[in-house]
Formats: structure tokens, sequence, C-alpha cells
């Protein structure tokens, strides 16, 4: 059943790049601060632990950031990301600013970093930003890098690589994908220095002064997309145990429950910040088709349901969340 463990705010649909690739509505926001905080309320009230920022780019909103940070501390929150381009900034003072304002406000959660195809910032900029946390948090495993895939990734390992150059690291990839970011000591630049511990992809580093920038690789909503339906095999049905179970507050205020590709669809959004509280969101969860089948069903016993009433999918696709999106796409809910 749907069980929220996180709550997720964008707070503006505003944003300084415009990627292809991004399908978040540009609305302006920013979200209300007062109407998040007494949602975080609610929902810290009924177990709810985790919080995070996504966008839109949330840094526009440091206002917003900052006010709901501080409340989540005082909350007793655990925090999760706060996504990021990591190039919003117009100088290193302004940087700095606004990074030590969210230090101030509390936040000790990992920074989730774009960077891919389709984000062209300049990998200069994004050096001075992972140094800049780095200085502020006083440790260097705080960064993440959420990279989506396209159609044409062949230039993007060279750029990571360069980037972990540039931050006096090492790229260790994984059957040809990136894994994580290494530092070659963990005191900076000293010849001298202990090397750092061995990377395990189960514990990380324990020295928090050693480098560790881990990737998270994420499909691009390829729901319409010939390759996205090319796998030899059926999902895996996990009652969305995966990006689901949290509550994911858009730019207009609508609240979906899942931070997947189909999120923005009418069948998974139930109900509005301001108007709605913890408990009448899992009523509407409750009454709603479409998140029953989610996560009670299984999108699994949906889709032979479908194909035995005549529906034909255009192939297979091992992922869930592009199975979903094309449900929700399409209108096939049952």
């Amino acid at each position: 059943m749907f069980k929220p463990e996180e709550i997720i705010f964008a707070p503006t649909g505003r944003c300084n790049l415009s990627c292809a690739h991004c399908r978040v509505p540009r609305v302006p926001g920013p979200l209300s601060a007062d109407d998040a905080i007494s949602l975080l309320r609610s929902v810290r009230e009924h177990g709810v632990d985790r919080v995070g920022f996504s966008g839109g780019e949330p840094f526009l909103e440091m206002d917003f950031l900052c006010g709901v940070t501080k409340a989540a501390v005082e909350l007793d929150f655990i925090f999760d990301r706060a996504m990021t381009n990591a190039d919003w900034w117009r100088d290193e003072t302004d940087l700095r600013r606004s990074l030590n304002a969210l230090f101030d406000a509390g936040f000790d959660g990992k920074f989730g970093v774009s960077v891919d195809t389709y984000h062209a910032q300049d990998l200069s900029r994004l050096v001075v930003f992972f140094n800049a946390v780095f200085d502020i948090w006083g440790r260097r495993d705080c960064c993440e890098i959420v990279w989506t895939t396209s159609p044409d990734d062949s230039g993007l390992l060279n750029k990571f690589g360069i980037l972990a150059d540039a931050l006096n690291g090492e790229l260790v990839l994984e059957d040809g994908r990136p894994l994580v970011i290494n530092g070659n000591n963990s005191n900076g630049d000293d010849p001298d220095a202990a090397p750092d511990d061995e990377y395990s992809e189960e514990s990380g580093f324990d020295d928090p002064n050693a480098l560790s920038i881990l990737f998270d690789r994420i499909l691009f909503s390829p729901s319409a997309e010939e390759a996205a339906w090319s796998d030899a095999n059926w999902f895996t049905d996990d009652f969305c145990a995966g990006p689901g179970n949290v509550f994911y507050v858009h730019p207009d205020g609508r609240i979906a429950v899942c931070c997947g590709f189909a999120n923005e669809s009418d069948a998974l959004v139930v109900g509005k910040l301001g108007t709605d509280d913890f408990e009448s969101l899992m009523r509407n969860a409750g009454t709603s088709a479409y998140v029953r089948i989610c996560y009670e069903k299984g999108l699994g016993a949906e889709r032979l349901r479908l194909e035995n009433s005549g529906t034909r999918f255009p192939g297979k696709t091992a992922d869930l969340c592009v199975f979903c999106d094309y449900l929700c796409k399409k209108g096939f809910i049952g």
C-alpha cells in the first residue's frame, strides 16, 4: 500500500537553463513557505521523516529553501537531496553567500547535481560549485551527480573524466558506466598525504574528507521512444518501492504520490498545497484507482489485464517507470 516516507518540494518551475529534456512547467512560483511548513508539520505527525528539494532550480528561491530547511530541522526531519544544476549563481561571492545561508539554516543532506548532455554547464563553473560546497560543509562526500540518459552520450564519459581530474579525483566505471569519482587523497593536493581508503558501493568512504561523488543514472522519460521497449523481459513489479512512496509538491502546488516520470500526470495527483493535510491526501490516494494499481494491485498485474483485454504494447520494457509513464500518457487506467 502507499505509505509515504518522504516529501519533496519543487518551489519553482523557473530555471536559468532551458534543457531540451525538461518537462517541468515553467510555473514561476514560489510555493508558499508557510503552507509548505504547515504540510511538513502534518506529515511529520504521521511518520514521514525525510524531506528533499527539486525544481525547476530550487536555488532561485533561497527564502523558501532556507525557511523550509529551518522548519525541517526543528521538526527533526532527515534531509535527502537538494537538486540543482549548479550553474544558477552570478559569481563566486553570490554562490558562497547562498550556500552559507543554506548551511546556516541547517541543511545537511546531499546535493544532487545534474550533469549530462542536456545540461550545458561550463565545467569550470561546476568545479567552483563543488569546491565551494566541500569547503562550506567541511566534507567531500556530500554531492552526487544525477545524469539523464540521452540518445547520444558518447562524449559524456570524457566530460565526467575532465571533471574528475579538475577535482583531483579519478572516475571509476562499472560496465562502461560512471560509478563514482574517488579522491586521490583526503588532504587536498598534499603529495605526501595518505591515500583514501578504497571505495565500497555499500559503505562509501569512512573518511568524510575523502572525495566521493556517486553517480545516479536516470532514464530520459522515454515511454514514446522505440528504445524504451526493446528489453528482453518485462519489469519486476515492486509496487513503486523505488521512486514512489513520496509526496511530491509541484511548483503549482499540486501534490503527487511519485517523483518518477509520470508525476506530472493527473492520475498521480492527490491534493493541493495549502488545501490538503496528510489525512486528506491519504484519503484521496486511497480512492484513486490508479494509485491503488501502482501501490496495491501492481503495474505488472495491470499489464496482464490490459494484454488479456487486447491491448498491445510497443514491446517490452524492464523499467517500471517507463511503463507507468506510458499508461498515464495513453490513458490506460483500469
